[in-house]
């Protein structure tokens, strides 16, 4: 299917094509730079439980400010307008994709999402990007297109999860399945929604690869929300913990950032406990402390395992590579010390050679007497086994400029000998002839 035809599937789905009236009020002017808390406020009192939730997240340890807010305007002075915004958002958004039977557990993903969130915020603090909760928005919402995708597409989506949790690409499954992907999806939704559209650009691009030289202020977003998402402790679904490529993109995405390995680990660090808080005052059910706690030390565990398997390969690797290094070196010195003596042999072969020719010229010519040929035959054999020698010593020097490799292709060895056979009978044909024509 389409990408523009799923598109039109869930414009028409009025349930989640906009968002609810008050929460696009407050991001509508907490967006305007000319509102002013009591804007704001006045929009948040007109939902009993959002103004309930922005009171008790004020007067929490996390935001208090050492005296008590007692009214929504004190609260959005207390908290700040964009930080107003996340918060609405955060807990708006959590409510709109509640169904009886969801194929995608909601624990895992809000866990997930959440954690991504402030992972994405505390990310562009390090790198001073601003504002920071425009990330954590951003980060919230990286994965909704997921919802979005099982809620109009139950069936088929079903399908495609039991696959993702065997191990398989989800990104992949989705293009596969409805010519689009859940980021994509994401960015679709956002935009119907009328928030900024540089988070549905970062949203749809978090699984995208960046250019290492790459500096474009526009992808700022997007790479702090692949890199939240990529340190991610909890994922949606069961998977393998973190491969050498995953690594390999969290060190180039730190490093485009400008945050060192000891900024990102200090990020990482901080992120459990700081999600198990947000997660209460904002409302949002992740999972008891407990749960929580036991599945991180099992990551933990698993990410250990796979590190000390890594480590592993790495010294057999290492180890392999002294090894062919040495071996190199040897056949390097083999080949220069065949150079040097073929050079002294083939000296010493053409002294013999040259010798052995004249004593024939004098027996051809008389000057030397043989009345029982045995000289001349001795001489026959004697240029016959330097002419050998010689074929010989022409195959080991191009023995010593062959590729080190060759050296390991029997094939190659084969046929050198077999060249070598034809070339002496060649020779053994010619000399006879010679012989029997001087007769």
């Amino acid at each position: 299917m389409a990408e523009d035809k799923i598109f039109e599937i869930l414009k028409d789905n009025r349930e989640i094509s906009s968002l609810p009236q008050v929460l696009a009020e407050v991001v509508r002017v907490a967006d305007d730079d000319a509102s002013t808390a009591s804007d704001i406020a006045d929009i948040i009192m007109k939902d009993p439980a959002l103004t309930a939730r922005m009171l008790r997240i004020s007067n929490s340890a996390y935001y208090g400010q050492g005296r008590e807010v007692t009214t929504i305007n004190q609260a959005v002075v207390t908290l700040g307008i964009r930080a107003v915004k996340a918060m609405a958002l955060s807990s708006g958004i959590y409510g709109l994709f509640e169904i009886s039977q969801p194929v995608v557990d909601r624990l895992r993903f809000w866990r997930h999402s959440l954690e991504v969130a402030i992972a994405c915020r505390e990310i562009a603090q390090a790198c001073s990007y601003r504002p920071s909760e425009e990330a954590f928005i951003a980060g919230l919402m990286h994965d909704i297109g997921i919802l979005v995708l099982e809620s109009n597409f139950s069936d088929q989506f079903s399908r495609v999860w039991k696959l993702v949790e065997s191990g398989e690409s989800l990104v992949k499954l989705e293009e596969a399945a409805w010519g689009t992907n859940h980021s994509r999806v994401a960015k679709f939704l956002l935009t119907q929604w009328k928030l900024p559209s540089l988070l549905g650009d970062a949203i749809s691009k978090h699984h995208e690869e960046f250019e290492v030289h790459e500096e474009i202020p526009a992808n700022r977003l997007a790479r702090i929300v692949a890199l939240g998402n990529l340190i991610s402790k909890f994922k949606v679904c069961q998977g393998p913990p973190l491969t050498t490529e995953n690594l390999n993109r969290i060190n180039h995405l730190s490093d485009s950032l400008g945050i060192g390995s000891t900024v990102l680990a200090e990020i990482q660090e901080k992120t459990l406990g700081m999600l198990i808080k947000e997660s209460q005052f904002l409302e949002i059910k992740i999972g008891s402390v407990p749960d929580l706690l036991e599945s991180a030390n099992r990551l933990i565990y698993k990410q250990y395992l796979m590190v000390e398997s890594t480590l592993k390969e790495n010294r057999q690797m290492q180890s392999q590579l002294a090894r062919d290094q040495m071996k190199k070196a040897a056949l390097d010195s083999l080949k220069t010390i065949t150079a040097t003596l073929s050079h002294y042999i083939n000296n010493a072969s053409a002294t013999i050679l040259g010798r052995a020719q004249l004593v024939e010229l004098a027996l051809q010519k008389g000057r030397v007497k043989d009345d029982k040929g045995m000289a001349e035959q001795s001489m026959g054999t004697i240029v016959r086994a330097v002419e050998t020698i010689s074929l010989v010593l022409e195959e080991l020097k191009k023995l010593s400029s062959f590729d080190i490799t060759h050296y390991h292709d029997e094939t190659s060895i084969l046929d050198i000998e077999d060249n070598l056979k034809k070339q002496i009978e060649a020779l053994e044909q010619t000399r006879t002839k010679e012989l029997s024509e001087s007769h």
